[in-house]
């Protein structure tokens, strides 16, 4: 259940339908036996507890799985129909909803603690039933927490309704576009409660079994709608592939000794000294398994060595968005100690350069979603200039290519594959749904986009690493024959999508650049790094 779809939503009635009957069942096989009724609910309880824990589909889409959050919104109901409770009723009310506060704040918005303020919502509206003594002021008390009670039940599935309808991508729920609706169904369904519990002599069974019975239609009306998929229909099953295999096929252990100690580190290919070290950014990682793939193919010995929103060149100073966790300052350090490193690896000829450049060079319009930017700056302390970012880019890149040639080792630089604007797949997973005209903000997508376009919003990239090639000081190594016809540039193809997002792959769209990325290191088996007699 990765994503919140639409239809999603409406199994979560299904789901409380379910646990309401189950309930009902227990309550009328055992009334007669509170201690036994007791026991079985408290075993039951653990049991659910337990199992949902274990973070699979099939525990999600169980009753089971939600059933002992559910126990607790019914525990204040059963005490107060079989013990002497309400004259605490206030006092255990006041406590849970203190708990589950406390809950909230140590350990967020979980479970649990809706399920303590849930518990403690019911116990004050139990403890504010009409008394002898205080007959008119229990009366108003009753009321009051009765609409606070019915309220807090709206609020939770509508904050996750427009939570999961929402595409804009925003960290904060517009809460007071939810105020109204929230009302408007609480006031509703309170008067539908107090009409059923003033009436005397209703078989309080058959009102729960009616009502569970229309939820658990309803949730069955939305399964049905997609063909009895619990997720999403054929049409999404690419961009879900894509999705489900984002992460990075194996982590890079952090190298303890040598020239690059502290540093995540990935070797690739066959066992031997380190031919071609591949230094990057978030775009590397991408393209790890690609990597892979090719070192495997080309038979080089290769390190690879990347950090996400850390541009792989020397004499710049970042500063990052405080959204992130990392400082500036730890890829200022790793920029450093990857090139001083170079001089004692001796066995390296080659260092491609794999890097997302459009988010550096603040190319217009390459992403779907706005990322936080990356400032980068001189070395020298000097005030950064934010308009002359790029030229900031271009000067360290022509200093860490000049550096690099001098010393005898080969660079190649990995063109940034074509940027598709208008495209995501968790977006486009979403929009093959039904309803999808209930989203908010959905926008306009498209897994194609003209060459003549990508040529054109690529251009600063590819000026700047051309007049590098035309120099001979570097191999521009061009990736968009995978993606890309004589007219046009594809985001999906086969039976996965091979973009993620506007500028990142998937695991297929690496694998599509094997053979290139291959091609690119088997020159470093035939190219004899100056260095050697320099060094004599």
């Amino acid at each position: 259940m990765r994503f919140d779809g639409l239809f999603d939503h409406l199994w979560i009635p299904a789901l409380i339908a379910q646990c309401g009957v189950i309930l009902s069942l227990l309550y009328w096989w055992f009334s007669n036996n509170p201690t036994r009724l007791l026991t079985i609910l408290s075993v039951l309880a653990g049991i659910s507890l337990i199992l949902s824990l274990i973070d699979t589909p099939v525990v999600q889409i169980l009753p089971i799985g939600g059933l002992w959050a559910f126990l607790f919104g019914a525990i204040p109901f059963i005490l107060g129909n079989r013990f002497r409770v309400l004259e605490y009723a206030t006092l255990i009310a006041v406590i849970s909803v203190l708990v589950g506060v406390l809950v909230i704040t140590v350990a967020g918005d979980t479970l649990l603690a809706r399920a303590l303020i849930a518990m403690g919502l019911g116990l004050l509206y139990l403890g504010s039933r009409p008394r002898a003594s205080v007959a008119e002021m229990s009366e108003m008390r009753r009321r009051w927490f009765g609409m606070v009670l019915h309220t807090f039940l709206w609020a939770v599935p509508l904050t996750h309704l427009n939570a999961a309808l929402s595409i804009s991508g925003q960290s904060h729920t517009n809460f007071l576009a939810l105020i109204v609706p929230c009302l408007l169904f609480s006031i509703f369904s309170w008067t539908i409660w107090q009409h059923f519990e003033q009436r005397q002599g209703t078989n309080q069974f058959v009102i729960s079994g009616v009502v569970a019975a229309v939820l658990f239609i309803n949730g069955l009306i939305g399964l049905a709608t997609q063909g009895l998929q619990v997720r999403f229909p054929d049409s999404a099953q690419a961009y879900i592939h894509a999705l489900d295999n984002s992460e990075p096929a194996f982590a890079c252990p952090r190298a303890t000794d040598g020239p690059l100690a502290g540093l995540e580190v990935c070797r690739l290919g066959p066992d031997g000294p380190p031919q071609v070290l591949v230094w990057g950014d978030h775009q590397l990682d991408t393209l790890r398994v690609g990597f892979a793939e090719a070192a495997r193919r080309a038979n080089v010995p290769t390190l690879m060595i990347s950090h996400s929103n850390c541009v792989p060149l020397d004499g710049l100073q970042t500063r990052l968005s405080a959204s992130t966790d990392i400082s500036g300052q730890d890829c200022d350090q790793q920029s450093a100690q990857v090139v001083q490193a170079l001089a004692h690896l001796k066995s390296i000829r080659q260092v491609t350069l794999v890097a997302d450049w459009a988010y550096y060079l603040e190319v217009t319009d390459a992403e779907l979603f706005n990322r936080p930017k990356v400032r980068l700056g001189p070395m020298d302390g000097s005030p950064f200039d934010v308009t002359r970012q790029a030229d900031y880019v271009a000067e360290a890149a022509r200093t860490t290519v000049k550096s690099l040639s001098e010393r005898g080792v080969r660079v190649s630089v990995v063109r940034q594959v074509p940027s598709h604007p208008r495209f995501d797949a968790e977006i486009a997973a979403r929009a093959s749904l039904p309803g999808v005209g209930m989203y908010f903000g959905m926008p306009k997508l498209s897994t194609v986009i003209s060459l003549d376009d990508v040529t054109e919003r690529h251009k600063p990239i590819d000026s700047l690493f051309q007049q590098f090639a035309a120099n001979g000081q570097v191999v521009y190594v061009d990736t968009w024959d995978a993606f890309c016809s004589s007219t046009r540039c594809e985001a999906r193809g086969g039976l996965s999508s091979d973009y993620i997002t506007s500028t990142r792959l998937s695991q297929s769209g690496a694998l599509a650049l094997a053979s290139i990325l291959a091609a690119d290191l088997r020159r470093a088996l035939t190219h004899a790094p100056l260095r050697r007699s320099l060094d004599s």
